[in-house]
């Protein structure tokens, strides 16, 4: 009786928690709901949609399934069954071609057509073959084009024929450029114009232009990457090389439709169809780019860099690492190891000993077997504070250029030019000043050209690049009365181009990327600090330098089916309810507080 009362009371107070609760937000809805809500909805129908689509393919149709309901013991008829070709042994000697094909459907269920301007001899002996198997030779062999229908076979002629293929693919042209510079310095050439006219009464003018310069960058080192996409333009050629233009043969090429409509023998139009289907099964692959860029405040025990060998200790993470640059960054942009199949431990520290930075060098790179993020950023957790500047997400088709940019772009001065004027006839002047603003980026911006193979390797070229835009005020002084003072762009940018090559789901890793941050930290005595001459009794100073790192993850994961476009679609829905799970409790707690 006791333990029912007193769930009877806790039934009661938890009915009357959940009627506060509902009242609460009914009074005071969070300011996110309703966008949150949609969100949600959104992503819920998506799945659904997914699901219920792949369960109508995985479904047979009605008329399937209701052929599949009686038992399995049925003897079904043997009506349109392909029937088993037996095996035999043939052997001619310049027989006449038409002679030996209507010769090997003799006493067969299958039929043979031959056109009527058949002409040659055929030589053959095979042993325990089909009849499927002599065909695919003779065609191999002599070259007769042949069609398998329902009825049997049929012999193509010689003859041009047409025939029309259809390719899926955008009707687009693309140019895209990567571009990293080392430059030490710009060398400016200015010249001078002057134009003066005068004469009695007359108002004209001299002026001075000094804005003709040329300007030459002296680069201490340059890599640049340059994709460019015509896909329609590539194909009309490569379908010209495999058909020709002789004899009456011709290729009609809609890019708008998809539509190619080619003339030529059946034999180069069995080659054009084999390479439309390779080529479009080539440029259809996808693949979702993951990508973090984190910055690693480094721990006074990791102020050489963060210890990479520790990542591989527990001897279960397959590593494969190298250092990019070298002698070969300019050739080809690949790195001097391509990866060493190894388990680092600080029990085997020289196991990427052969990776010698050159001076150009310094940027590490290596490949994870695991694709798991999270342990990844546990392992960079222990070494410092790690900082997310940005998490994006990406997908793109093979060979095509993805771009990403998170920041700001900035106007600063770059070039300022005077105008001088002087008129005939007077000692007055005028003096404008024309000055040239550029932007300035000041973000993460990431750019990779992924390159998917049969096997699901990724070849990826990246380029990613961490820029810090920072104003500084500089007075330009043109003469002892005449100044400028301009706004400055001071950058601080790090970045990296290289060509790495993983596996679909494995984390690229790129590092070595540091930098040192001047920190001014300022504490004082309320109001006293702030007196003129003894305020820095009250006040305490500390500079203090911190050492960084930026640390690039990229994990490639090619899209083959549905199913993995199902789990990141689920993957975004559930970090979306944690998101919006935090929300509403800030939102509650920021409403409780008030």
């Amino acid at each position: 009786m006791m333990k029912q009362k007193q769930r009877t009371i806790l039934n009661r107070v938890a009915v009357l928690v959940a009627v506060l609760v509902l009242g609460a937000c009914a009074n005071n809805p969070p300011r996110t709901g309703a966008v949150g809500e949609e969100i949600g909805q959104s992503l819920a129908d998506s799945q659904a949609q997914n699901a219920a689509l792949e369960t109508v393919r995985a479904q047979p149709p009605a008329a399937v399934s209701a052929a599949l309901l009686p038992p399995l013991n049925v003897q079904l008829s043997g009506l349109g069954q392909e029937p088993v070709q037996r095996r035999f042994d043939i052997t001619v000697d310049r027989v006449l071609a038409r002679t030996f094909f209507m010769s090997l459907v003799k006493d067969t269920p299958y039929n043979m057509v031959t056109p009527p301007d058949m002409e040659g001899r055929i030589s053959l002996s095979l042993k325990n073959v089909t009849l499927d198997e002599v065909m695919a030779t003779v065609h191999e062999v002599y070259g007769y084009e042949y069609r398998r229908n329902a009825g049997g076979y049929e012999i193509l002629t010689t003859a041009l024929r047409s025939k029309i293929f259809k390719v899926d693919y955008l009707n687009v042209q693309r140019k895209g450029r990567s571009r990293v510079r080392v430059s030490s310095g710009q060398v400016s050439a200015a010249g001078n114009r002057n134009n003066r006219s005068s004469g009695a009464g007359s108002s004209g003018a001299s002026s001075s232009n000094a804005g003709q310069r040329q300007i030459e960058a002296v680069s201490g080192s340059e890599m640049d990457t340059r994709t460019q996409s015509d896909f329609w333009a590539e194909l009309r050629d490569a379908l010209e090389a495999i058909v020709g233009s002789e004899g009456g043969r011709k290729i009609v090429l809609n890019a708008h439709s998809g539509i190619i409509v080619v003339r030529a023998r059946p034999g180069e139009l069995r080659a054009v169809e084999q390479y439309l289907q390779d080529t479009q099964a080539v440029v259809q692959r996808q693949v979702i780019l993951e990508a973090k860029i984190l910055e690693v405040e480094l721990k006074d025990g990791f102020q050489s860099g963060i210890n990479w060998a520790a990542m591989g200790s527990n001897g279960t993470d397959g590593i494969a690492g190298g250092q990019f640059g070298g002698g070969r960054i300019f050739s080809d942009g690949r790195s001097n190891l391509a990866g060493l199949s190894d388990v680092l431990n600080p029990s085997n520290p020289d196991a990427i000993g052969a990776a010698v930075a050159s001076a150009f060098g310094g940027v590490f790179g290596m490949r994870l077997t695991s694709g798991n993020f999270t342990a990844f950023l546990e392992f960079l957790e222990s070494q410092g504070d790690v900082h997310v500047l940005s998490s994006p997400r990406v997908s793109t088709v093979n060979n095509q250029k993805a771009v990403i940019k998170v920041g700001t772009d900035e106007f600063f001065v770059t070039d300022v030019n005077t105008n001088s004027q002087l008129y005939a006839g007077s000692s007055t002047s005028n003096q404008t000043f024309n000055v040239e603003f550029t932007p300035f980026f000041s973000g993460v911006a990431l750019d990779v050209t992924p390159q998917i193979d049969d096997d699901g390797f990724v070849t990826l070229h990246i380029h990613p690049s961490v820029s810090d835009v920072q104003e500084k005020i500089k007075q330009i002084d043109f003469s002892d009365t005449d100044s400028l003072r301009v706004p400055m762009a001071v950058s601080t940018i790090r970045e990296s181009d290289s060509i790495v090559r993983a596996r679909s789901g494995q984390v690229v890793v790129i590092g070595g990327l540091m930098q040192n941050i001047s920190r001014d930290n300022t504490a004082s005595v309320p109001l006293l600090g702030d007196l003129p001459l003894v305020g820095r009794l009250f006040r305490h100073q500390q500079k203090s330098v911190v050492k960084s790192e930026l640390v690039i993850l990229l994990r490639p994961l090619v899209v083959d089916n549905g199913q993995v476009w199902d789990d990141e679609l689920q993957r975004i829905g559930e970090r979306f309810g944690e998101l919006d799970t935090l929300t509403r409790l800030n939102v509650q707690s920021g409403d409780g507080e008030r």
